[in-house]
C-alpha cells in the first residue's frame, strides 16, 4: 500500500511540476506528454501509476517490452506503450507491432527491419530520430552531420512515419549545457519541418528526463521521459 501511495503521490507531483513548467514559459500543459519510464518495474506498479493518471509508458529493453505487453494484454490492461531504449535490428521483432511510438531510430539497419516487419504486417510505424546532441561516443543517436542524409533515407520507407526527434543529453548538472543541447534539437526539428514529406505529422520533440524536464519544456519538448521521479529507484 505504501508503494502505491508513493507512486500516486509522485505522479501527482510530477504532473503539477510539468504543468507549472509549461505555464511559466507560456505553453499549454496539454501539449506535453509525460512518458512514464517503467523499465525494471512490475506491471503492478505500472497499473498503480495508470490509476493515478499516467497513460503513456516507456520501456528500454525489447524483450522486457514484449513480455510486459503480453502480460498486460492477458489481463485486458492496455495503456499506450512507447519504446525508448537503444534498439538492435535483431530485437525489432519484439517491438513491432506493439509500440505506439519508437523514440530511438538512428541506424539504417534498424530502420530496414522496422520497414520490413511493418510492411509484412501492413502497418505504419511512427518513429523518432534519436540525435546525439552531446557528441559523446558513449551516447546513442545519429551524429549531427548525418541527420539530413538519414532523414532522406527514412522518408523513402513506405511503412515508417518519422514524427520528430529525440535526444539523451550530456549527464551533467550544468543547466547551460543542457539548455544548449535542447536548443540544438529544437532548431534541427524546426529546420527539418520545412523539408519533411508530412510537416503536419512532424510535431514531436522527446527530450527531458526526471532531473531536467523543466529545461526541456522551456525549449519546446512535447514528450518528457520520467522514471525515477514517478516510480522511485529501480529494482536491481
Amino acid at each position: 500500500m505504501q508503494k502505491m501511495q508513493s507512486i500516486a503521490d509522485r505522479w501527482k507531483r510530477i504532473e503539477h511540476e510539468v504543468q507549472d513548467a509549461a505555464l511559466s514559459c507560456g505553453r499549454n500543459p496539454h501539449d506535453i506528454t509525460i512518458v512514464a519510464v517503467s523499465k525494471m518495474h512490475s506491471l503492478e506498479y505500472i497499473q498503480q501509476a495508470y490509476d493515478a493518471g499516467a497513460r503513456v509508458f516507456g520501456e528500454n529493453y525489447a524483450q522486457e517490452f514484449r513480455d510486459k505487453i503480453q502480460e498486460s494484454q492477458s489481463i485486458h490492461f492496455i495503456p499506450e506503450w512507447h519504446f525508448i531504449g537503444a534498439l538492435q535490428s535483431n530485437k525489432v521483432k519484439y517491438v513491432i507491432p506493439h509500440a505506439a511510438l519508437i523514440h530511438s531510430c538512428f541506424s539504417v539497419s534498424v530502420a530496414d527491419e522496422i520497414q520490413r516487419l511493418s510492411k509484412k504486417l501492413d502497418m505504419i510505424t511512427p518513429v523518432l530520430v534519436q540525435v546525439n546532441t552531446s557528441g559523446e561516443t558513449s551516447k546513442s543517436g545519429i551524429e549531427l552531420d548525418r541527420i539530413d542524409e538519414f532523414m532522406e533515407q527514412l522518408q523513402g520507407y513506405g511503412n515508417i512515419k518519422p514524427r520528430g526527434l529525440m535526444t539523451i543529453p550530456t549527464a551533467t548538472d550544468d543547466d547551460m549545457q543542457l539548455t544548449k543541447e535542447f536548443t540544438v534539437l529544437r532548431t534541427i526539428h524546426e529546420r527539418l519541418k520545412q523539408t519533411c514529406e508530412h510537416p503536419n505529422d512532424w510535431n514531436i520533440l522527446s527530450m527531458g528526463m526526471s532531473d531536467d524536464f523543466n529545461l526541456a519544456i522551456r525549449e519546446g519538448a512535447t514528450h518528457v521521459r520520467i522514471g525515477t521521479a514517478i516510480f522511485g529507484e529501480r529494482n536491481q
